[in-house]
This record gives structure tokens, sequence and C-alpha cells, in this order.
């Protein structure tokens, strides 16, 4: 099995979402990898990714790339992630079953506030993703393949782009 290269620190999503810094690392660790490789390799293209993937192992990013990447797909990982995350990071699978984590002095949030703070992470990827959008038509690069994303989702819908109201 191939090993998914993270292309954030730890810190920059414990500085730019709701997760503390003190969240164990493994806790969130598969919220990214989910991230990039269902969110962002979709959007980029498989070989714009890997050339992204490829310059960030070797610290060759540069140019346009590296603007891209700084300004939009580090960003998108970040708030996609968030969004990943914070749907699931409460629950814990062990020998003892699937449990909710709690301390004595915290209070579980209720199924309408978990909602708002995903939609909220959700409506920040889009926002980064929309102007990576605008962004790469003008900044053409030579590996991205305009795949007109032909599917937006709605409250957890997928919509055919073309569809009534889309």
């Amino acid at each position: 099995m191939a090993l998914t290269t993270i292309l954030i620190k730890q810190e920059e999503l414990t500085r730019n979402t709701l997760i503390g810094g003190n969240v164990d690392t493994d806790r969130y660790l598969q919220a990214i990898k989910a991230c990039q490789n269902l969110l962002i390799k979709p959007v980029l293209g498989v070989t714009l990714y890997n050339k992204i993937v490829n310059d960030f192992e070797q610290q060759t990013l540069s140019g346009l790339y590296l603007e891209m990447f700084g300004d939009y797909i580090k960003e998108m990982i970040i708030h996609g992630s968030a969004e990943i995350y914070i749907t699931q990071g409460a629950y814990m699978v062990s020998n003892n079953g699937i449990t909710k984590t709690k301390t004595d002095s915290s209070e579980t949030v209720s199924k309408e506030e978990l909602d708002f703070l995903v939609e909220s992470s959700r409506k920040l990827y889009r926002l980064y993703e929309e102007q990576f959008l605008t962004w790469i038509k003008d900044n053409p690069v030579p590996e991205y393949i305009n795949n007109d994303i032909k599917y937006k989702t709605y409250g957890g819908w997928f919509i055919k782009k073309g569809s009534n109201n889309c």
C-alpha cells in the first residue's frame, strides 16, 4: 500500500480550525488523507495532484505551483480535513466498542450544533475551491485538465450541474 504524503503540518490544521493543538495526531491524520484523496485529487486532477505532491516531497514547489499550493490547495486541505474530522472526532472504536469521549467538565454538543460546525468548515472549503477554480483559469498550468466538475453538493445531495437550479 502506497504511503500518502501529508501536504500540511499539524499546526496548520490546529491553528486554522477549531481542532485543538492537544488532539492526538493519529485522531485526525485519516481525515487529512481522506481529504487529499477524495476532495483535492478530483479537483486538481491526478496529473496536477501528483506534480504538487512530488514537488512538495522534493521541496521544489515554485512559481505558479507554489502560489497555487499556498493560497488554495493548503487552505482546501485544512478546511476539508476539519469538515471530515468534526463529523467523527468525538468517537473512538476500541476493544470496548464504539464510545464517545467526554470529560467531567465538558458538555456534549447537539446534532444541530455539530451540523453547524461541519457546514461551517464545508463552506470554507468550497470558498477556497471556487477561488482556486477561478485562479486556475487565469493561471493555466500544463498538468491541469479542466474537469468541469460535473456535480455539486447541496445539503449532502449530489446534483448534476446543468440540472434545474444548478
